[in-house]
């Protein structure tokens, strides 16, 4: 199997973190345990696309304040679709990172990094590709939580059981 195939056969499984990020963040009031101690607050900020399988027709795009309370929102994960996108926000101590995924790809846009603390110039941009540094970090952290809990087949049903009455629970 060639890389595009492969590329192509995984394709669903950032639809599926960025679905299960939502469960996490809902059903932990934001905060989602990182390895080790450390937690993180994540939140769905003001935009929200959720797609079926043929997602250029079946999708819901949701522009408001918080996406993931609306009916619409809810109405869509009742009819088994899952996040394509997402304007996340994710908190870490007193930083704060605000950024779009794609969930097909997890490519990231309109990246906004926490105020820079430095007032020299040169020492400015070490900054700036720190905390873009740490961000990556956060989310390869979250990303690699979400793998090992996808790839072990008990855990993995457990969790659905749990993200299936999550769905009917509060959305009903």
């Amino acid at each position: 199997m060639d890389l595009v195939d492969r590329i192509n056969n995984t394709r669903f499984l950032g639809k599926e973190f960025l679905t299960w990020l939502w469960f996490k963040s809902d059903t932990n009031e934001g905060l989602i345990k990182l390895n080790g101690d450390e937690t993180v607050e994540l939140w769905f900020d003001d935009k929200l696309v959720l797609a079926g399988v043929d997602a250029a027709r079946d999708q819901n795009i949701i522009k408001t304040e918080a996406p993931t309370e609306s009916a619409e929102a809810q109405t869509a994960l009742l009819q088994r679709k899952k996040v394509s996108q997402a304007k996340l926000r994710i908190v870490a101590g007193q930083r704060a990172w605000s950024f779009t995924i794609a969930g097909d790809t997890l490519a990231l846009s309109g990246v906004r990094i926490p105020a820079i603390l430095t007032r020299e110039e040169d020492d400015q941009l070490q900054e700036r590709l720190y905390l873009i540094e740490e961000l990556n970090n956060y989310l390869l952290a979250l990303y690699r939580g979400f793998v090992e809990l996808r790839l072990d087949k008990e855990r993995w049903a457990s969790e659905l059981t749990a993200m299936r009455a999550w769905v009917h629970e509060t959305r009903d």
